[in-house]
């Protein structure tokens, strides 16, 4: 793991380097480190990660008069965390499912899930799932020193400890490319895979299988941040069928059951 951290970060010195025209030297790591100077806001703004903008509208609990899924919110499969609601430190039942850590509770759904589109004829791995506290701080550091020391935009690029779903074990990005499989690297995405044919059947049949697409981009004033592509959530069957039927994001489905339960600001944004 540190391994893949340190050449993570060393590309990220590399991308920055390039993007701010300054010739990488032939020294240490850290050497280059000391050595970059404070970039000008328009080169900062090109070598920072970019997001969507994020609406200024704040969003309403949606009006559903069909009975509510009857299942118990404070469960550990409905534990929330987004850019809004931190959760401090998060611990899971730390399960293994083909090499990549998982929450048990859920390793049987995913990998019934896996083998079924697997037998439909599908090329499915897993990109992430559990990621520990320690890596998601290191990563953060590293994405506030990216985007320039900003809170807001590194809020809106990298989703750290405490906010990230894949602190619970919960998550998972799947991934039809197997040189995207067990992929630890910084700001990892996979933006192919909305086009793909395993993208259509993951959202047309995950709910059988208790998972949902988390982070539709027509809901990012709910949970604060870019759409993460490919990033599907464990909440159970009856949850995710109800979900899923009346487009429901996680926050939207909880705040029908509590409106008070779900963080948001007055104007919808992080800042």
């Amino acid at each position: 793991m540190k391994n893949r951290f340190l050449a993570g970060f060393l590309a990220l010195v590399l991308m920055a380097l390039c993007v701010l025209m300054i010739p990488a030297p032939a020294a240490s790591a850290q050497e280059s480190e000391e050595t970059v100077a404070e970039p000008e806001q328009e080169a900062a703004e090109e070598a920072t990660p970019s997001a969507p903008p994020v609406s200024a509208e704040r969003p309403t609990v949606p009006e559903i008069t069909d009975p509510l899924p009857d299942v118990d919110i404070h469960s550990w499969e409905f534990a929330l965390c987004n850019s809004y609601n931190s959760r401090g430190w998060i611990t899971c039942q730390r399960g293994n499912l083909e090499g990549i850590g998982i929450d048990e509770r859920i390793r049987e759904a995913a990998a019934t899930l896996m083998a079924d589109a697997r037998a439909a004829g599908y090329t499915i791995y897993m990109a992430r799932a559990y990621l520990n506290t320690e890596w998601l701080e290191n990563m953060y550091l590293t994405t506030l020193w990216v985007c320039n020391y900003d809170p807001v935009l590194t809020a809106r690029s990298f989703q750290g400890p405490g906010v990230s779903e894949h602190q619970t074990g919960l998550a998972i990005d799947f991934t039809d490319s197997i040189a995207y499989a067990a992929n630890y690297e910084f700001q990892f995405e996979d933006p192919e895979i909305f086009d793909s044919e395993l993208f259509a059947w993951l959202m047309e049949h995950c709910a059988d299988y208790g998972f949902v697409f988390r982070y539709p981009e027509e809901k990012a004033p709910w949970y604060g941040t870019a759409c993460h592509h490919a990033h599907f959530r464990y909440v159970g069957v009856e949850a995710a069928k109800f979900m899923v039927e009346h487009d429901l994001c996680l926050e939207e489905f909880l705040s029908l059951y509590d409106p008070d339960l779900v963080y948001i600001p007055d104007n919808g944004r992080l800042a």
